[in-house]
Order: structure tokens, then C-alpha cells, then sequence
């Protein structure tokens, strides 16, 4: 009836002008993110090219250049991730190969490492864990993503703890900082998109886009992730994926 048409074209014109608000934020973001890395290479690059440059000055701007390269690489991850993914839930697919937890870890703890070198990572895997079902590269991703959270946030001289055990049909990952943590009403709000919160977004730059890529890949490789505020100081970010059987 026309009552019922005018709920659709209601409801469909205010889709409309969210994705759209969605969109326009998502380019303010990302174009205010991109701004810095940008800027320090291509600054970088030109005072490389001057002569008489001394060794010292020549090594510092590299080190800039490698710092910024490795940000805008990382972001640009996030942004295909989040193109491929979109904002809607769901399952996209993928996540159907075997991996092992405990060969992917080290690696990209031993990166994260160099990164944050005012940061301890300590890592305790539980020994015979089984292969999970999921896509290696995003799970990468996703704990690159996690350990550079705890280790921003954190700020130097603060630890952040990675364990790894398995349970009925699932292996966990637990990332633990000793960091400013957050309020528990947060909990829930942590993985939405461009979400930053306001008792830490003051003290450390970000796009509200790193934990949510994080949600998608995890719950498109079938598992499970979440965020809980520790009493006293810090947080546990963690997430789980399906041990592979047979079938």
C-alpha cells in the first residue's frame, strides 16, 4: 500500500545519506592520515638529493623515510581490507587454508620489535597446538595491527604479553599491554569503524580504521574477536580461530 512504499523510500533515502556520511568521513580520514607519511617522504626524498649532505643527517632522513613507508604501507593494507570487506558483516569467503599460529607469531613479533624498540613483547605459545582454518596473510594483518595498538598506546617502557592456547575447537591469541587501557562502556565500540577513544585518541595518532579491518578479517576467517578493559591499568585484545578438521 502507499503507506508501506513511503517506509521503503524513507528508509531507503536515510541508507543513502548514511553511506554517503560514511564515505565523505572515510575520505577526511584517510586524506588527513595520508598527509604526514606523504609529506616526510617526499620532503625526505628531495633533501636526500641535495650534495654535500653528511652521513649522519643522510642516515636520519632514511630512517624517517623507512618509518613513514612502513606507515603508509600498513594503512593502505587497512584500506584495501576495508574495500574488499565493505562495513557490512558477513561472510566473505575466506579463511579456508591451514595455518600455524605458532610459525606466523614470532616473525611478525620479531618485526613489531623494531618498531617499537621502547616496547617489550614477550611471547608464550602452549606447546601441540593444532593448525587453524584461516588465510595467512590476514591473519598476519590482524596481529601486526593488534601488537602496533598495544604498543602505540602503551608508549615506551610499557610490556606488551602475547600467549597462544588452544581450546575445544578453537586456538586464542592474547595480546595484554600494560598500557592507559580503556573505559568499560568502550568495550563494545572498539571495533567500529573510525571509533578512537576519547580518553586516549589525545595522546597517540590514528584513523578509527586499524581494529576494525582487525573485526572484519577475524570474523570473515569464521572467528571470534574482543577487547576487555584490565582492572588497574591496561587491556587484553584477543581473538580466536576454528581449529581445521578433517571434513
Amino acid at each position: 500500500n502507499a503507506r508501506g512504499e513511503t517506509i521503503v523510500v524513507v528508509r531507503e533515502i536515510t541508507e543513502a545519506r548514511r553511506r554517503q556520511t560514511v564515505r565523505e568521513t572515510f575520505v577526511g580520514v584517510l586524506s588527513h592520515e595520508l598527509r604526514t607519511p606523504v609529506t616526510t617522504i617526499y620532503g625526505g626524498a628531495k633533501l636526500l638529493a641535495r650534495p654535500g649532505l653528511d652521513e649522519a643527517r643522510r642516515r636520519t632522513v632514511f630512517d624517517d623515510i623507512a618509518v613513514e613507508a612502513e606507515r603508509l604501507h600498513r594503512l593502505v593494507e587497512d584500506v584495501i581490507a576495508l574495500n574488499r570487506f565493505g562495513e557490512s558483516e558477513g561472510d566473505a569467503g575466506v579463511g579456508h587454508e591451514p595455518v600455524l599460529l605458532h610459525r606466523v607469531l614470532p616473525g611478525v613479533l620479531r618485526t613489531e620489535e623494531t618498531r617499537w624498540p621502547g616496547v617489550r613483547f614477550s611471547l608464550d605459545i602452549e606447546p601441540g597446538l593444532p593448525t587453524v582454518e584461516a588465510d595467512r596473510t590476514y591473519v598476519e594483518q590482524v596481529i601486526r595491527n593488534l601488537l602496533s595498538n598495544a604498543a602505540k598506546y602503551g608508549g615506551p617502557g610499557t610490556t606488551v604479553r602475547v600467549a597462544v592456547e588452544s581450546g575445544e575447537d578453537e586456538v586464542r591469541v592474547l595480546i595484554v599491554d600494560d598500557g592507559p587501557g580503556f573505559p568499560p562502556e568502550e568495550a563494545s565500540r572498539l571495533f567500529d569503524l573510525f571509533f578512537r577513544s576519547p580518553s586516549t585518541s589525545a595522546t597517540a595518532a590514528g584513523a578509527g580504521i586499524g581494529l576494525f579491518v582487525c573485526a572484519r578479517l577475524i570474523r570473515a576467517m569464521g572467528g571470534r574477536i574482543w577487547a576487555v578493559p584490565r582492572s588497574g591499568r591496561g587491556a587484553e585484545f584477543g581473538f580466536a580461530l576454528r581449529v581445521m578438521t578433517d571434513d
